[in-house]
């Protein structure tokens, strides 16, 4: 339990700057490449487009229109990353293992989204992500509401296409969760199939460290420690606070420290045992790619309620004042009506097997499931064995009710 004492030493460390990390050995060109440069390299064709959402936000949204055998876009589809990272997740491998080529080679049109607060959607028409507090005042509920949305019908509008495959990846999940249950929503209306890897909505039993900063002894103050530890606007956590949570992580594994000194690593897993570790010094490079404090906060809310709802901002007057009720509504997986494969892992500190069961138990439409008993988060978008125990699986599915052509 994360005692009192403990967070005021944490509170008084923090630097509010990630620590660089040191020591890796960038011999290969992808540590340095970005996006478009890292699947030019591979031989396929790359596309940067700029959605800009109702609220102002500009999403850079990478396209992949066919494959390197072909000059022709087949229907689209709609990759989607987790928390802190960016949609270089989807073709960070090498051809043969990376979603974003083996979509493209398999005749689809392949685009890459990236929500509001990474690398690549860093701006926005009015505020400066630098200077000013209101650009970071988002959580999940923003990029399931407006950025989600706002990236299907860009692409619809683009492509001349009504539907639109989708595959989402930890927080890519849960947002389509939000989204596609609402039944106010009708953009569920343009998505004819979608696969959830790792998927997650309520986080109630999750193994990572992030549960040390959700714990009963800060549950009535989660937002304010929060907000003291890492401040009000992007989520930069000190060198310190890295250390103090990767010690819940990384003492149990025998790994190597530039992955424990990775807060993406240390939240979500740093068992590697199913990863390309030639490749480990790209996977640090490129993540991880940023979100806000709030959106963490948000996480962590979910962690404290094992509810599947909106932002709790603290008190009934507040509640009341963004939705006209004192407690935050909660999002429905009962009512979405899009076919949907579900790709769940044993090890999976994230999307833990006693909440994906609530997933399980909830959607109607599930067309397809599988289990890996020994994958974690990070193995459903870079394990060297994802191509075969996953996306063989994943594109069969698709091919029935999303056909490329």
């Amino acid at each position: 339990m994360l005692n009192r004492y403990i967070l005021t030493l944490l509170i008084v460390c923090s630097l509010r700057h990630a620590k660089p990390l040191s020591g890796i050995q960038q011999f290969d060109p992808d540590c340095d490449y970005n996006i478009t440069q890292m699947i030019q390299s591979k031989g396929y064709p790359c596309e940067e487009h700029k959605v800009i959402t109702k609220d102002g936000y500009i999403l850079g949204v990478f396209r992949i229109p066919h494959g390197r055998k072909s000059t022709t876009s087949g229907r689209p589809v709609l990759l989607q990353h987790g928390l802190l990272d960016s949609a270089t997740t989807w073709v960070m491998n090498f051809p043969d293992q990376s979603l974003g080529y083996i979509l493209a080679d398999a005749g689809y049109d392949v685009w890459l989204g990236n929500m509001r607060g990474n690398y690549y959607s860093r701006a926005h028409t009015k505020y400066n992500p630098d200077h000013d507090e209101e650009f970071w005042d988002f959580s999940w509920d923003e990029m399931a509401g407006i950025d989600l949305p706002s990236m299907i019908y860009y692409i619809l509008n683009v492509t001349k296409h009504t539907q639109i495959g989708y595959v989402g990846h930890s927080q890519g999940t849960m947002i389509a969760f939000a989204e596609f249950g609402n039944p106010n929503s009708v953009v569920q209306n343009n998505v004819s199939f979608w696969g959830a890897l790792a998927p997650v909505a309520h986080v109630g039993h999750i193994e990572s460290p992030i549960r040390y900063l959700s714990s009963a002894t800060i549950m009535k103050d989660v937002e304010l420690y929060w907000h003291l530890l890492f401040g009000r606007n992007e989520f930069l956590p000190s060198s310190y606070i890295i250390k103090w949570l990767g010690k819940f992580a990384c003492d149990k594994f025998i790994i190597d420290r530039v992955v424990c000194d990775n807060i993406f690593f240390v939240l979500f897993g740093p068992e590697k045992k199913n990863l390309n570790e030639t490749r480990m010094p790209v996977y640090v490079s490129h993540v991880p790619d940023g979100t806000s404090v709030k959106n963490m906060i948000h996480f962590a809310q979910g962690v404290q309620s094992n509810t599947f709802q909106a932002y709790d901002y603290g008190s009934p007057d507040k509640n009341r004042q963004h939705y006209n009720q004192t407690i935050p509504p909660a999002y429905s997986i009962r009512s979405m009506k899009v076919p949907t494969a579900i790709f769940s892992g044993g090890e999976d500190w994230l999307a833990d097997p006693t909440d994906v069961n609530y997933i399980l138990d909830n959607v109607q439409n599930i067309v397809y499931k599988k289990y890996i008993a020994n994958y974690n988060h990070i193995d459903f978008v870079w394990a060297l064995t994802a191509n075969k125990l996953v996306y063989a699986d994943l594109l069969s599915a698709m091919q029935k009710y999303h056909p490329p052509n």
